[in-house]
């Protein structure tokens, strides 16, 4: 191919500068005539679209356009790993209406409409280095031809549904003519990126070259397609593709399987994925004015939504939750050693040793261990099997764990070089004692420990510390490598330079991070422990574990409270209730009330521990994922023994919701309240990414706004009349009904 033969001439013809206005665009000029244009958003880490970039776009289109000298353009990007990263939220978040949200989204489909147009006479070609995400590939499918990088980072996608939104100018429409609809259908719907390489096998991006070679390669393909000589493997309709996409029979087969894909996943309780096929089938079925028509009025809609207010939240709570609070560590974390080959070790091992940190991981015995360096080979084994990673990055990662048990010699020496000890041992305070003292007495000064206790207090552990001040916990959520929460936890005596090391530590795992005050539970265990003697309370009436998983599923939940009890063990869940179990303030005193916890030590009693022991509320034994999983033979007869009601029939789904729901909002309160937690949106980031709050409620914060605190007040004061105390509302959320007060701003 020529491109690939392209001398380096090609790059160095001498060019004519022509400067935008300062803003984000600069352009250049060949003198083969390649108009050149650098996108680089001042002051900002990546390029984001505005409406002043819409403006400028406007006036440079305008100069391609009228100038006879520019034979073809190039849009390339000035950022590293940054083409241009979608929309910028923040200008959405200041429209005040869905009306002024349509006005935007039709000012952008004119400016892209308008480059697509002049594709014929004046060629353009995208030039993607890093993140082309929403707008920006939006903007790129308006080129003639796209050229990507090999470069890792460059990832392209449309997310927009993972905001509530839906691409606004143009993504539902061009999508499906460059990738076919069933392809176009699915990043749609799921909102996934997808790298350069299969990107280009899908049709969505022309050629792949090597990062250094990219501007070169871009103008190559510019000239010879504005000479006619681009050679170019243009998308082969097949068959069941022309059925599908040009046949009214195919359109309903393919939009009636994906609204009952989208149904099952959404529950309906999102409302962008809808409204999306609703776009992409006016465009299949009417053309470009009717799909982009409706695209623009549906994207105006669903920025109004509280779903999308919800979502957006969530996003700038994760966004925040990646700048460390801390500040920038003293020291930085290379070496992390890991006590405990478990399940929680060997996930903690793995997500460290992804992100290129050395790890030691250390058990009691080689059996131990053995069994956790397996539980790593097998899941960065998987990703390798999804070419989610290549052969050298897989082998990468496993280089950097070094196994170590008791009986190896050489430990000790290896833990002489540690800068973090993260122990994920046996859940006893003698144990955790026990680790800080042995530790203390081989790693450096600088060393610090943390505990991954998810219940024990971070102060206690840190008594038999001679240096308190490097002792902090880092409490990760199971699975420790899909699970994105931690919550780094601090005592009195945790310095400033220890905590903001932690946080820096979960932050190059790839974890969002929240900061949470040393009291029993932290914050997530602290709101899941009312919950859970809110679960025991229904079936002590008498309501049937099917049925309360059934109602929080169809609610919105990812898997039903009773599930998650066995998912986390019900070993693990009886601890959890016990230690928060107590008078206040230090316990919750009546808000653990409703229920006889003792009913979990029967589980336990009975070796009914959840998914791990293969029996729990619900039965394991078939080995098959997808069987069905009744209630174990077992569990019904505990249950029936702590009954004290038969007849469920009077409570409803609704009921059942709410209980669940308003036990964890009300706790969650309570936490902000006693400065447990910063902030309402550390609170709604820790509920949604930790136990799997409904993320279309944004979080128990963001869901009392959007309900409004005096009718959160009403709903818990009902209850609190049928159940008890346990309901009563928390001071905070009775001072904020009565000033009519938002928690977020």
């Amino acid at each position: 191919m020529a491109l690939l033969r392209a001398s380096r001439a090609a790059v160095s013809l001498a060019r004519r500068m022509h400067s935008t206005q300062a803003g984000a665009l600069k352009m250049e000029v060949s003198d083969a005539g390649v108009a050149i244009l650098r996108i680089d958003c001042p002051g900002e880490k990546q390029n984001t679209l505005s409406s002043g970039m819409i403006t400028e776009f406007s006036s440079i289109v305008e100069r391609v356009e009228t100038d006879p000298s520019i034979k073809a353009a190039v849009l390339i990007s000035s950022k590293k790993d940054s083409w241009i990263a979608g929309a910028n939220i923040k200008m959405l978040e200041a429209l005040e209406s869905a009306e002024q949200a349509t006005a935007i989204t039709h000012e952008g489909q004119m400016a892209f409409d308008r480059i697509e147009k002049m594709q014929g006479k004046t060629p353009w070609v995208a030039a993607i280095d890093g993140s082309c995400l929403g707008g920006g590939l939006e903007m790129a499918m308006t080129c003639k031809h796209r050229v990507a990088t090999s470069n890792a980072k460059t990832v392209l996608g449309l997310p927009e549904v993972m905001l509530g939104l839906l691409p606004g100018c143009g993504g539902t429409q061009r999508l499906p003519k460059l990738v076919g609809a069933t392809a176009a259908l699915d990043m749609l719907l799921t909102g996934k990126t997808i790298k350069s390489d299969k990107a280009k096998k899908m049709g969505l991006v022309d050629f792949v070259v090597d990062p250094s070679a990219l501007e070169r390669a871009a103008v190559q393909v510019a000239l010879e397609a504005a000479n006619g000589t681009l050679k170019t493997k243009a998308r082969k309709l097949s068959w069941l593709d022309w059925f599908l996409e040009k046949t009214p029979v195919g359109r309903n087969v393919l939009f009636s399987q994906a609204t009952t894909k989208m149904e099952k996943a959404t529950k309906g309780k999102y409302p962008a994925p809808p409204a999306i096929l609703e776009c992409a089938k006016a465009g299949l079925e009417s053309g470009h004015a009717a799909g982009s028509k409706a695209e623009r009025e549906l994207f105006g809609k669903l920025s109004a939504t509280h779903e999308s207010a919800a979502l957006r939240g969530l996003f700038f709570g994760q966004t925040e939750s990646k700048k460390n609070k801390f500040g920038a560590p003293a020291v930085k974390v290379n070496t992390v050693a890991v006590l405990g080959a478990g399940l929680m070790g060997a996930g903690i091992a793995e997500v460290s040793a992804a992100k290129g940190m050395r790890v030691l991981l250390k058990d009691r015995d080689l059996k131990g261990l053995s069994r956790g360096e397996a539980q790593i080979a097998k899941n960065i084994g998987a990703k390798l099997k999804k070419k989610r990673l290549t052969q050298y990055g897989h082998d990468s990662i496993l280089s950097n764990v070094v196994g170590l048990a008791d009986t190896s010699k050489s430990w000790q020496r290896h833990f002489q070089h540690a800068d973090l000890v993260i122990e994920a041992v046996f859940e006893e305070m003698g144990v955790k004692h026990k680790v800080i003292r042995e530790m203390e007495a081989i790693v450096p000064e600088h060393c610090i420990i943390a505990s991954n206790t998810s219940t024990l207090p971070i102060g206690e552990i840190a008594s038999a510390s001679k240096r308190p001040q490097n002792v902090v916990g880092m409490h990760y959520f199971s699975p420790v490598d899909k699970m994105p929460l931690l919550e780094v936890i601090t005592h009195d005596k945790t310095s400033k330079a220890t905590a903001a090391a932690a946080v820096d530590v979960g932050l190059r795992q790839g974890k969002t991070v929240i900061a949470v005050k040393d009291v029993p539970g932290f914050y997530v265990n602290r709101c899941l422990g009312p919950t859970i003697v809110e679960l025991l309370a229904m079936m002590h009436e008498g309501i049937d574990p099917e049925k309360i998983n059934k109602s929080l599923t169809d609610f919105g939940y990812p898997v039903g409270g009773v599930t998650l009890c066995d998912e986390v063990g019900i070993d693990v869940a009886a601890h959890v209730v016990s230690n928060l179990e107590g008078e206040q303030p230090k316990f919750l005193g009546v808000r653990m009330g409703g229920a006889d916890t003792s009913m979990l030590k029967a589980f336990v009693d009975a070796g009914l521990l959840g998914r791990k022991s293969g029996k729990g509320f619900f039965d394991y034994s078939n080995p098959d994922k997808k069987a069905a999983r009744p209630v174990h033979a077992d569990a019904k007869a505990i249950i029936a023994k702590y009954r004290t009601a038969k007849d469920s029939s009077q409570h409803s789904a609704q009921e059942i919701c709410d209980r669940i729901v308003l036990r964890f909002v009300s706790e969650a309160v309570h936490c902000l309240e006693t400065g447990v937690i910063a902030s309402a949106r550390d609170g709604d980031i820790g509920a949604v990414f930790g136990v799997g709050f409904p993320p279309f409620l944004g979080g128990p914060f963001m869901y009392i706004d959007a309900v409004g605190a005096k009718e959160v007040v009403a709903k818990m004061q009902r209850l609190q009349a049928v159940h008890g105390d346990q309901f009563a509302p928390p001071p905070l959320l009775l001072e904020h009904a009565a000033a009519g007060k938002p928690f977020h701003a």
